[in-house]
């Protein structure tokens, strides 16, 4: 009974050593879960605020594109009206220079057909003088024959 006795005490040393190998691995492992709980947690935090970070820096960057395409667009539209304005200019120059040229044209012919009209009128006023003078002195029919010819 002594045997069974002490191997039942063995048997209980052995129990409770394995009890306790149990329990600190358990406490072991229920550090090792703290320690990587917390771990994750730093790293979660840190990976909210890198994706914090570069969503910023994406809201940046995308505003520097924005106000970018923003400045090209409202320069391709100056450049776009100074482009319409210049042509619409050229446009009404090239009419008011075909209007000056015509009103030009017209000024010349105006000019020539007054000094015509001068010249017909001086020569007219010498036919018509000479045809009174002709008919007081008998010639009137000669004369009127060689006006109407020249007409």
């Amino acid at each position: 009974m002594l045997d069974f006795l002490s191997k039942e005490l063995l048997r209980l040393q052995e129990e409770r050593k394995i009890h306790a190998f149990v329990m600190l691995a358990e406490r072991q492992r229920r550090m090792r879960e703290a320690e990587e709980s917390g771990r994750r947690q730093v790293e979660e935090r840190r990976q909210e605020q890198s994706l914090g970070v570069l969503f910023q820096v994406v809201k940046v960057h995308q505003s520097t594109v924005d106000s970018y395409l923003e400045d090209i667009i409202l320069s391709s539209m100056e450049n776009t009206a100074e482009e319409q304005a210049r042509e619409e200019v050229q446009r009404m120059a090239v009419e008011i220079n075909d209007i000056a040229y015509e009103m030009e044209s017209w000024y010349v012919i105006k000019w020539h057909i007054r000094g015509c009209l001068q010249q017909f009128r001086t020569c007219l006023t010498i036919c018509i003088c000479g045809y009174v003078y002709n008919l007081r002195h008998g010639k009137g029919r000669a004369i009127l024959f060689k006006i109407t010819s020249l007409m």
